[in-house]
């Protein structure tokens, strides 16, 4: 089952000791964890800390390489394929290296081989290859920068290491509001899984998966 928030919130208190394993939160304390939450994530998102979920986006395509304008900004493209004329293309995910070294471009084919992103802020747009000739969908399974969460029922589904980063580093926040000294170990804990989100979040372009051999070679 996905974790709530409400579960997250009382998982960092009991990181610090403000409340025993079983022991449920008043309403108010409740309410005011929450609030310090959504301040941590927005926090996080003007220090390239962001938070990311998975999530599906669908993008006609026809005729052309791009570039096809994404409706959502992706932290990274985990998967993508083209659904056209019958038949489904696995995509490989390439950086701007490997696209540059991708030959016929605009070639145009019912199989379609590779997709570019180029993480472009605030719109990010994608290009593929060869062009498909003929009308079809892209899907991907990306991970994007989430929101504040709406409400404490709010399920949570993380990629690995977020729930972490997010119950740590919440101990470290309210600590102070219930006059809980800071340890050293959750304090470390905390600054660790902070630091690996960040890495991953700057390293938001997958290298080529296969070597694309020269033109003429």
């Amino acid at each position: 089952m996905p974790t709530t928030v409400n579960d997250l919130i009382h998982s960092s208190m009991r990181l610090i000791g403000a409340i025993a394993a079983g022991e449920t939160m008043e309403t108010e304390e409740l309410d005011d964890a929450f609030v310090s939450l959504n301040q941590m994530l927005a926090s996080w998102n003007t220090e390239g800390a962001s938070l990311v979920a998975r999530k599906r986006l669908l993008v006609s395509v026809s005729g052309t390489n791009g570039p096809y304008t994404l409706p959502e900004r992706p932290v990274k493209i985990e998967s993508a394929s083209v659904a056209s004329g019958g038949i489904d293309s696995r995509l490989d995910i390439v950086d701007s290296a490997g696209w540059e070294a991708t030959p016929e471009k605009q070639a145009l084919s019912v199989y379609v081989q590779k997709l570019y992103c180029d993480y472009g802020y605030p719109s990010a747009v994608v290009y593929i290859a060869p062009a498909p000739r003929l009308a079809g969908q892209l899907e991907m399974w990306i991970y994007a920068v989430m929101t504040q969460f709406a409400s404490l029922t709010t399920a949570i589904d993380l990629p690995p290491g977020y729930e972490a980063g997010l119950r740590w580093n919440l101990s470290v926040n309210l600590a102070p509001e219930y006059g809980r000294p800071i340890d050293q170990v959750v304090l470390a804990n905390a600054q660790n899984f902070k630091a690996s989100l960040a890495q991953l979040n700057s390293s938001n372009q997958m290298k080529s998966q296969t070597p694309v051999a020269p033109v003429g070679a």
